[in-house]
């Protein structure tokens, strides 16, 4: 199998461990830049060889798309490959059965509907979230119906369209990496200063390769319902003991699971690619 990574200003850590995780198998490491890539009908990837794009660029998305066949391993459990793509994760996730936090997609800056909708997310203070962004950007608490309202004049005005969550105090939020169908690796975000949102933090002794029990099986049907066979999703653990599905990532950013908690996930990436590297090539020689 030989690996192919298309990077586009991917965080070099990302390629580092990945690269690592490789050559530690035996397996050819090969990083594409998309920025440079030539489009060539010669550029084809072989049966079994296997495809990843960490980068969220629209130009990696379309070299990914250049190389991609169905008979190259990949993370994408769907047909369609690279090609499948599902907007408003929330309300596919409603649809799943699983347990999000109330949440109505915003699409008029109506005052009445929009105060509707604060009553049916459980009232102020409540989370304006925008979709497609990373790191907590496009998560936004607001404390007061003039906030809302502002807010949702400026977001609708530059074309998007965000949801109206429940806000839920005094939870842990947790980042689950997903891994095939077992949860490889997580941790425990920590707040920061004079912020409602939480991050990744440097204590070893947050990361764990068993999250409670009910964490792990949310994120594994999140990773499912997308189509997936890896991603980072974070969910918030109540002290109730309810569990509340924010989002699912992919790609996602899994280098601190690494290397501030010693989890090897890049190799259980690689392992996971290999296994179906493996299952193509049996199949067509069998065929």
């Amino acid at each position: 199998m030989r690996f192919y990574c298309v990077s586009d200003g991917t965080p070099g850590e990302t390629i580092s461990l990945l690269r690592t995780a490789c050559e530690s198998r035996e397996v050819s490491f090969h990083d594409i830049d998309a920025t440079r890539f030539a489009f060539d009908g010669d550029a084809g990837l072989s049966a079994g060889d296997a495809l990843y794009c960490p980068a969220v660029s629209s130009a990696a998305a379309r070299v990914e798309q250049f190389l991609w066949h169905d008979r190259v391993a990949t993370f994408y459990a769907d047909p369609l490959g690279p090609f499948f793509s599902t907007l408003g994760y929330p309300l596919l996730f409603q649809h799943a059965g699983l347990p999000i936090p109330r949440s109505i997609p915003i699409v008029t800056p109506d005052r009445e509907g929009l105060r509707a909708a604060v009553q049916a997310v459980g009232g102020l203070p409540a989370i304006v979230k925008l979709l497609g962004w990373e790191g907590g950007v496009g998560t936004l608490r607001v404390d007061s119906l003039p906030a809302l309202f502002s807010a949702i004049d400026y977001i609708l005005a530059q074309g998007q369209r965000p949801f109206l969550c429940a806000y839920i105090d005094d939870a842990v939020h947790w980042r689950a990496i997903v891994v095939g169908s077992r949860v490889v690796a997580a941790y425990r975000n920590v707040l920061r200063a004079d912020d409602f949102r939480t991050f990744a933090g440097d204590d070893a002794a947050d990361y764990t390769s068993e999250p409670p029990g009910r964490v792990a099986d949310v994120a594994i049907l999140a990773v499912q319902a997308l189509r997936l066979q890896f991603g980072g999703v974070d969910i918030l653990e109540h002290p109730s003991g309810r569990v509340y599905l924010l989002e699912a990532n992919f790609p996602c950013y899994f280098a601190h699971a690494q290397t501030t908690g010693g989890i090897d996930v890049a190799g259980a990436m690689v392992e996971h690619l290999l296994q179906r590297s493996r299952a193509i090539t049996e199949t067509i020689a069998a065929s």
